[in-house]
């Protein structure tokens, strides 16, 4: 057999091309993983939000239901919500309308946090002045 003959016998790939080929499909798992990654992410940071304003409105919620009229000040306190404590801060201020109070609550997923995830500010009228 002549040499001629035996490399029209080879139908197989070359090194070049095996090592394009893992290139690419490596380059494709990559970016695939940065993607999931990046989702992944993207959720927690949802879920973060989303129980965040959840655990704000339930503490309006609870002021709003209080039988006395919220003090002006600073409270601050933990909540424990889908296995996690959350952190929040209430700051109640005088408005113009001396019958009216502005409620403005921070939480926060880590109590070292810098930033909240999630503020909600709302109002509590007196409720023992009737008109």
């Amino acid at each position: 057999m002549k040499p001629s003959e035996l490399k029209r016998n080879n139908y197989g790939f070359t090194l070049l091309e095996v090592l394009i080929a893992l290139a690419i499909f490596a380059t494709s798992v990559a970016s695939l993983l940065v993607s999931i990654d990046n989702q992944n992410r993207a959720l927690m940071e949802s879920e973060i939000q989303t129980f965040s304003h959840w655990v704000a409105l339930n503490k309006m919620a609870e002021t709003r239901l209080e039988d006395e009229w919220p003090k002006t000040g600073v409270t601050r306190g933990t909540i424990v919500m889908r296995n996690h404590e959350w952190h929040w801060l209430q700051t109640v201020s005088e408005t113009t309308e001396k019958d009216l109070r502005q409620v403005e609550i921070e939480v926060r997923y880590e109590e070292s946090d810098e930033q909240f995830s999630s503020h909600f500010v709302g109002f509590i009228a007196n409720k023992s002045k009737k008109k």
